[in-house]
């Protein structure tokens, strides 16, 4: 169910988004969230879940600091501190790795160790916008190439599974370890009471180790993994967001533009008619710019959960209008 609320929407906080676009519930997602509310979700209804995946930059580099510079001298992004100022803990937003590291926990901040990725503003959005409790899982590693570790399984055709490092390894790693956790939900979610899940959504943010691949290459790989991880979790049209590479802010070179203008491709409702409504990406150069890990600010990788967030409100907006 979505939540319904009588705000009005100030701006779209770095989110490269045509105005007016937004429909009724991503609209109501006001630029400055709340801070965590202290009511208890609805336990009973299935888990919406999120799978957000990619490499190092989805698996989190960022350091805090930065982030919460922001918040102390600019008041953005608020909602992730408590009213103490301490990093808040969402109780309706429940995050799961095995991939990277394993990590089981509500969502708070930093939630990889010492580092975040965009789980934490994303998870901050959804939780947010669903009544139910978001169930986030991350099945990301850092230094893997989709033309390659990810490729997926449409795009291996005819390449046998030959040692351990074939094509596609890590794609089938991700796969494994998304079902280790979706068949045994109690021994990761511990208050899992058998109200069952749906997959609500994708999450994509990769790149760095394609770079020099041309668009034509890595938009083909790509679109196969929109529908391959479709397939796989038996959700045909659940929406998927795609953040582009964002290496060098505006002033990338030709040898990450290729993939920025491929994975940009992909939410072109001319070009890829079947994913019109279903499939949005977003540029991220605005957002911070920097070496490939962003120099690790913590407050980039905040500015792109926001995107992600409010990108996949709209996408599930548009799949409730229609």
């Amino acid at each position: 169910m979505i939540k319904r609320r009588n705000r009005v929407v100030v701006g779209l906080l770095s989110v490269a988004i045509a105005a007016g676009s937004l429909l009724a519930g991503a609209k109501e997602i006001p630029e400055h969230l709340p801070k965590c509310s202290t009511k208890a979700p609805d336990a009973t209804k299935p888990l919406k879940v999120f799978l957000m995946s990619g490499q190092s930059n989805m698996v989190g580099m960022g350091h805090p600091g930065p982030l919460k510079k922001l918040i102390d001298e600019e008041g953005m992004f608020t909602n992730l501190v408590d009213a103490a100022g301490n990093w808040a803990v969402r109780n309706d937003v429940f995050f799961v790795s095995l991939t990277n590291k394993r990590i089981a926990r509500w969502m708070t901040i930093p939630i990889m160790g010492r580092t975040l990725g965009p789980e934490a503003q994303f998870g901050h959005i959804m939780g947010y916008y669903h009544d139910e409790v978001v169930l986030i899982i991350k099945i990301a590693q850092g230094n893997r190439s989709i033309s390659f570790d990810v490729m997926p399984p449409s795009s291996r055709i005819g390449f046998p599974k030959e040692g351990k490092y074939y094509k596609g390894w890590q794609y089938d790693a991700f796969i494994a370890d998304a079902h280790k956790i979706l068949d045994n939900l109690q021994a990761y979610y511990p208050d899992y009471k058998g109200q069952g899940y749906e997959i609500a959504g994708f999450c994509w943010w990769q790149g760095h180790k394609d770079g020099g691949l041309s668009q034509r290459y890595y938009e083909r790989h790509l679109v196969n993994l929109i529908n391959d991880f479709r397939a796989e979790f038996k959700a045909p049209k659940a929406p998927f967001v795609v953040a582009t590479v964002g290496f060098g802010g505006m002033g990338m070179g030709k040898k990450y533009l290729e993939i920025l203008k491929a994975q940009m491709a992909v939410s072109d409702p001319v070009k890829y008619p079947q994913f019109a409504g279903n499939v949005k990406s977003f540029d991220t150069r605005t957002m911070g710019g920097g070496g490939y890990h962003y120099d690790g600010n913590g407050a980039t990788y905040t500015r792109v959960g926001d995107a992600m967030g409010r990108a996949m409100a709209e996408l599930l907006d548009e799949r409730v209008e229609k």
